[in-house]
């Protein structure tokens, strides 16, 4: 405990302040007041962290209706401000009705030392936790509450950007790399349109069994399919009136995507297994890191719907593009995640801001968010010295993966290449070269990859899509 924390002892009795003054001093700074008059000149000079009050105050001292209603003043004028009441052997009634009125804890005369320190104690926790509920809450009120971090100008386009956008109908498709905070894009869409007070239901379409993914959107009918114990209404009738957003749209099935389709068509679906068409009034806001017109041209994502889709397009930059907006951003992450851990970190060392302007980031914001977590649980101190071993995936044997492109560009003949056949035949020998090294374990070799905790749905679209066989974890 630190001396710093502030105790106003509100009682006329001197020999009552003097022993609670000997009994807190080593942990609080303890301020004294006889009366409620004396404890408000106090309280508007001096921070007050909890507030120790004597029913029994004067003018009546023998009337405990006095300290009552100083409770309830305190309690109103500082809400935030816990107190502790102490009452007599025959005022335990009174005290419980204390705790209704708004005081954390109470203790009785004569004092009892480890019952008042413990009851003060108590208080003083449920205070802090208080205050890092309330820090937790802004940062992300920030993060969730629509707030596009960095001062370049690629972040400030992205802003006016998401700000012409917003209050528009349109269907947007958002794109950009794993980890680039295109959910943060949608939510800040939603925010600034006029369906801000309705739901916002975010899906990840490449998460969802194929199976199951037509019930999560449309709903389905008691018995619609084996397990169907009951009626579940669909994202889109619980995103009614407001904005659905579907990440990674291209992991939907040919035949969900025709329902997708007509929604978008005549704003009407029918559950799984239902007869009767119900209408829905949402804003869809779409989001891919795969190549949608590739896909399209491969016969994997219909032509009609990638076009009702993509009426407008907002392109997320990787974090490389902007690192000037590292600090911010790093600054950001850290109160929110030392809020989370309980911890008072105010910023990072010289050292730690060079590891991060040095790094790459090819897992993007999210890996930066994991990396600073990760220091911000490991720090004993009110700055972060040094961040855990960056270590990029796409690094091995002291070969960059920028030269290993190099060479693979070098080894292309002179006479012109189908780019889009290179780019497959790449990517499927980078893939079979991850499962060949990681026992054909799709979840390890995505992860070899870089792939992070969209390991296991990125390597079953990847396996899918090139027809190779994987084992299970």
């Amino acid at each position: 405990m630190g001396i710093h924390r502030t105790v106003l002892v509100v009682d006329d009795n001197d020999i009552n302040r003097l022993n609670l003054r000997l009994l807190l001093k080593s942990d609080y700074q303890v301020l004294e007041a006889g009366d409620p008059d004396a404890a408000e000149v106090i309280l508007a000079e001096r921070r007050v962290d909890l507030v120790v009050l004597d029913l029994a105050l004067p003018p009546e001292p023998d009337n405990p209706e006095i300290g009552m209603a100083y409770l309830t003043r305190l309690k109103k004028e500082s809400p935030d401000t816990p107190v502790v009441v102490i009452t007599g052997h025959d005022q335990h009634a009174l005290a419980v009705r204390a705790q209704q009125d708004g005081a954390l804890g109470f203790f009785g005369k004569p004092f009892d030392p480890d019952e008042v320190k413990d009851s003060i104690d108590r208080a003083m926790e449920a205070r802090n936790q208080l205050i890092r509920e309330q820090e937790l809450q802004r940062a992300l009120d920030s993060r969730m509450g629509m707030d596009i971090l960095g001062d370049s100008n690629i972040m400030q386009n992205l802003r006016g950007l998401i700000g012409q956008v917003a209050p528009m109908p349109s269907t947007v498709l958002i794109r950009g790399e794993t980890g680039v905070g295109k959910e943060l894009v949608a939510r800040c869409l939603h925010a600034q349109s006029p369906r801000a007070d309705k739901p916002f239901i975010a899906i990840n379409c490449a998460s969802i069994n194929v199976e199951h993914l037509e019930s999560e959107l449309f709903g389905h009918e008691k018995g619609a399919f084996s397990g169907a114990g009951k009626r579940k209404l669909g994202w889109f009738e619980c995103a009614n009136g407001g904005t659905l957003f579907l990440d990674e749209v291209a992991g939907m099935p040919l035949s969900v995507q025709a329902k997708l389709l007509r929604v978008l068509e005549h704003g009407e679906f029918s559950r799984l297994g239902g007869e009767s068409m119900i209408h829905s009034d949402v804003r869809l806001v779409c989001s891919s890191k795969m190549d949608l017109e590739c896909l399209v041209q491969q016969g994997k994502f219909r032509d009609d719907l990638y076009y009702r889709i993509h009426v407008v397009e907002i392109k997320v930059a990787a974090l490389v593009e902007h690192l000037d907006d590292l600090r911010i951003l790093a600054k950001h992450i850290l109160l929110q995640k030392a809020a989370l851990c309980g911890k008072n970190i105010e910023g990072f060392s010289d050292v730690a801001i060079t590891q991060m302007q040095r790094y790459r980031w090819p897992g993007n914001v999210r890996e930066l968010e994991n990396v600073i977590e990760r220091a911000v649980v490991l720090c004993n101190s009110p700055t972060v010295t040094a961040l855990p071993p960056l270590e990029s995936v796409h690094t091995a044997s002291g070969i960059s993966s920028d030269n290993l492109l190099d060479q693979w560009l070098k080894a292309l003949p002179d006479d012109g290449v189908k780019g889009e056949k290179e780019v497959a035949h790449f990517e499927e020998k980078l893939l079979l070269t991850a499962l060949d090294r990681h026992g054909y374990i799709k979840t390890r070799a995505g992860r070899w990859l870089g792939f992070g905790d969209r390991a296991k749905d990125k390597m079953r679209y990847l396996c899918d899509k090139y027809d190779v066989a994987f084992k299970e974890e």
